[in-house]
C-alpha cells in the first residue's frame, strides 16, 4: 500500500511541476482611426465671402465643434458677424465631404437661416477646406484643428 502511496505522490509531483512555460499574454490588437476622426473636434480658420448684399463683410472668422453622434453634429460661431449656433449632418462622417446644414440661434438679424456648408477632408488631418452656400452669400476657407 505505501508503495502505491509513494507512487501516487510522485505521479502528482510530476504533474504539478511540469515545466511547461506558460502561454504569453494576449494583447490587443492596435485600436484603428475611425474615418469620423478626421472631422471630429475643436476647429478655427478664416473664409473670404463673397455675397450680394450691401455693406457684407468680406472675411469671416470661424469657430466650430464637430463631433460624431448623428443628427446635431456641431456647433459654430462666426465672431465678427456675430452669429452662432449648430449643424445638423445630412452626409455621414466617412466621406470625403462632411455636409451640414446651419441653425442660426444667436444673430439672426446678420446671419439667414438655413446656409449650408461643405466640410472637405485635406491630406492633412489638422485641416479642413470649409464651403458655405446661403442666400446669394459664398465663403471659402480653411480650418485648422485647435485647443478649445
Amino acid at each position: 500500500m505505501s508503495t502505491r502511496l509513494s507512487l501516487f505522490a510522485a505521479l502528482l509531483l510530476v504533474a504539478c511541476g511540469s515545466s511547461e512555460a506558460a502561454p504569453p499574454p494576449q494583447t490587443a490588437a492596435p485600436v484603428q482611426a475611425a474615418p469620423s476622426d478626421h472631422y471630429s473636434g475643436h476647429w478655427r480658420g478664416l473664409a473670404e465671402v463673397t455675397s450680394a448684399m450691401p455693406n457684407a463683410p468680406t472675411e469671416m472668422d470661424i469657430d466650430a465643434t464637430i463631433v460624431d453622434g448623428g443628427g446635431q453634429c456641431g456647433t459654430f460661431e462666426y465672431g465678427a458677424i456675430g452669429c452662432s449656433g449648430t449643424w445638423t449632418c445630412t452626409s455621414g462622417f466617412g466621406q470625403p465631404s462632411l455636409i451640414v446644414q446651419e441653425s442660426v440661434r444667436f444673430g439672426h438679424e446678420r446671419c439667414p437661416q438655413g446656409g449650408r456648408v461643405e466640410l472637405r477632408a485635406t491630406n492633412d488631418p489638422n485641416v479642413l477646406e470649409f464651403h458655405y452656400t446661403n442666400a446669394g452669400i459664398t465663403a471659402h476657407g480653411r480650418l485648422n484643428r485647435s485647443q478649445m
